[in-house]
């Protein structure tokens, strides 16, 4: 299928199926979908409440002066390098937005040189969408390393939601994959000035760092500084990169910090509930079905007393079935059949709580899956 139809074609889909790929090292969605990319190079799902929605995820150029030893795009790797121009882009967009073919745009790029001067262009390419052709959709924009913050700020008027990628939990887990990266120097400055929610994402497996150390970062940064959501990505091995021989990280590991981050950031659980005497989540059950079984003395629950945080601890049950659960107790209706239409798994979270003083289901599950319950 032919994207475009103005002239320099083959300049423009070339630069997208190499940038449209390297885009895929940004995480944009939890495990079980991000996977699901288009037919078109650059074209990529995001869900929302309405279902899945398409977006051009692409980087502006994957030219870069970072030494990061995990990266396919880093300056210690052989690599063609390419780059998008503002005008190109916002062309290549508004082309796939008319066709029906994206309905936003997800930026992010490597640093060729000082971070501001690849950040302004990211940062124009929104502002051109916004304010010169009236785009009124879905725009994210992942801010640089070193950006300053009055631009991180201006990033952040332009963009539906913006994003800083921490990479690692800790300063010195972070300086052995990046030694040129900083949290403290570079990161964490434009943290602190963004004034609107953010989201980031950490890369498993490599350069060291517990899950308690990823966890526990969660929590700092949605108590201090309103962060709305963590991406996992497990590290894979690139050739030519200085880690090319390291093994690959967890995909097991990955899903269980997915599960963790969640019942951190919405649930209530601290970090340190949730992780072993090792400071790692359990590998063999999901973290909130293991933290009710070694933690009888929170069981069962009583379904008629039960405050929304009580219910949201019971394996099985998140936010939208914990509202569901007081709201039939409101009414008057925790029957066992009213508890099944409402959607809730009583041979998984029967066994965790009681009506009218009588336990559901006898017996405790030794097996279960907490499914992510996606914003």
């Amino acid at each position: 299928m032919a994207i475009l139809i103005s002239s320099g074609v083959s300049s423009v889909e070339e630069k997208l199926k190499v940038l449209g790929m390297a885009s895929s090292y940004d995480v944009c969605a939890p495990p079980s979908t991000e996977k699901l990319k288009g037919k078109l190079p650059g074209i990529y799902y995001a869900w929302s409440s309405g279902g899945r929605v398409p977006l051009l995820k692409t980087l502006f150029t994957n030219g870069c002066s970072r030494d990061c030893s995990y990266c396919a795009f880093s300056a210690l790797v052989d690599a063609p390098r390419h780059s998008f121009r503002v005008e190109e882009l916002v062309s290549l967009f508004l082309q796939l937005f008319k066709k029906g073919l994206v309905q936003g745009l997800f930026l992010s790029s490597a640093i060729p040189c000082h971070p501001d001067d690849t950040m302004e262009k990211m940062v124009e390419v929104a502002r051109r969408l916004k304010e010169g052709e009236g785009f009124k959709g879905y725009i994210h924009l992942k801010i640089l390393p070193g950006t300053s913050p009055d631009l991180a700020r201006k990033a952040s008027r332009f963009a539906s939601r913006v994003s800083i990628n921490l990479e690692a939990p800790t300063e010195n887990a972070l300086k052995a994959i990046a030694p040129s990266k900083s949290l403290k120097g570079e990161i964490l400055p434009i943290v602190t000035s963004l004034k609107v929610g953010f989201t980031t994402q950490f890369v498993v497996g490599v350069g060291g760092g517990r899950d308690l150390h990823f966890l526990k970062a969660v929590e700092a940064l949605k108590k201090r500084y309103g962060l709305k959501r963590a991406y996992f990505q497990a590290f894979q091995p690139v050739a030519g990169t200085p880690l090319e021989n390291h093994f690959p990280g967890s995909r097991e590991r990955q899903l269980r910090l997915y599960q963790g981050e969640f019942l951190v950031r919405c649930y209530g659980f601290s970090a340190h509930e949730l992780v072993d005497s090792q400071g790692d989540l359990p590998r063999h059950l999901d973290p909130k079905t293991h933290w009710a079984l070694t933690n009888p003395q929170h069981f069962p629950v009583d379904l008629e007393k039960a405050t929304y945080y009580q219910l949201l601890r019971v394996p099985g049950i998140g936010p939208r079935l914990a509202r569901r659960l007081l709201a039939l107790r409101a009414r008057g209706e925790l029957s066992l059949l009213h508890l099944e239409k409402a959607g809730i798994n009583l041979r998984k979270s029967g066994p965790f709580f009681t009506i009218r003083g009588k336990r559901v289901v006898k017996g405790i599950p030794l097996q279960g899956r907490l499914e992510l319950e996606l914003e």
